[in-house]
């Protein structure tokens, strides 16, 4: 995985630590998230993975450890954090310059891969070309929605194909309330682009940047709005 998602997807996790003192071995909420954040660790160093295994699977037993335990899972995640920030030299952000398009193409493919469960992806000059160049790289089970302006006559017939083939679950609507470029992963991870994503790093330098959670939230909120006032095509 890339480094740059890694720390993003970590700082996501962290920003939505549930509260162990209502911790219950069969509560969904904390075993989803103790699952999530253990790939994402695997990922960063075996070994600390190998820890954080062992104190979750001990959060369920004498109540006068669970403290102990809590405290290993949550070091480990703040040292995976830590770590990551120090190697990397940016917040995540990448800056791309005329003509490296296809180092953008790797960029942005690493995020969209990396959804899980949800891709949202907002931009007015998005086209046809998204379902080969990104979209197939979605794996499966993965919801797709598409907010598109200016090329949505080229993407209806694309997207009615892609559906047909590939069975994803897609939808696309239009709007011209937006001029942003953004993607939201697994509806928490938000990031942004200099360029559209059709001509990016074409002519003139862009950027790829993740945005702080709570930022990403209320983000999420507009586009979600405007979402539903949109056009299905």
């Amino acid at each position: 995985m890339d480094p740059h998602i890694l720390l993003a997807q970590l700082n996501t996790l962290l920003s939505r630590t549930p509260s162990f003192g209502e911790y219950s071995p069969e509560s969904s909420v904390h075993l989803a998230w103790l699952g999530q954040v253990h790939a994402l660790v695997s990922r960063w160093n075996p070994a600390e993975a190998s820890a954080f295994k062992l104190a979750s699977d001990f959060l369920g037993g004498f109540a006068s450890t669970r403290g102990s335990n809590v405290a290993r899972i949550l070091g480990t995640l703040h040292r995976a954090i830590a770590d990551l920030e120090l190697r990397l030299p940016t917040n995540g952000a990448q800056a791309f310059g005329p003509g490296a398009q296809y180092d953008f193409f790797k960029a942005l493919n690493a995020v969209v891969s990396s959804a899980q469960q949800s891709l949202f992806v907002i931009d007015p000059y998005i086209d046809d070309e998204i379902f080969d160049t990104y979209l197939s790289a979605v794996p499966s089970g993965v919801s797709v929605k598409l907010l598109v302006e200016k090329y949505s006559a080229k993407v209806q017939p694309a997207a009615q194909k892609f559906i047909a083939q590939y069975k994803t679950s897609l939808e696309v609507r239009r709007s011209k309330s937006f001029h942003d470029r953004v993607i939201f992963i697994d509806g928490n991870e938000c990031w942004v682009l200099g360029q559209s994503i059709a001509h990016a790093a074409a002519t003139k330098q862009t950027y790829l940047a993740p945005l702080p959670p709570e930022i990403a939230a209320l983000k999420l909120t507009h586009y979600e709005n405007t979402w539903l006032l949109a056009t299905a095509i």
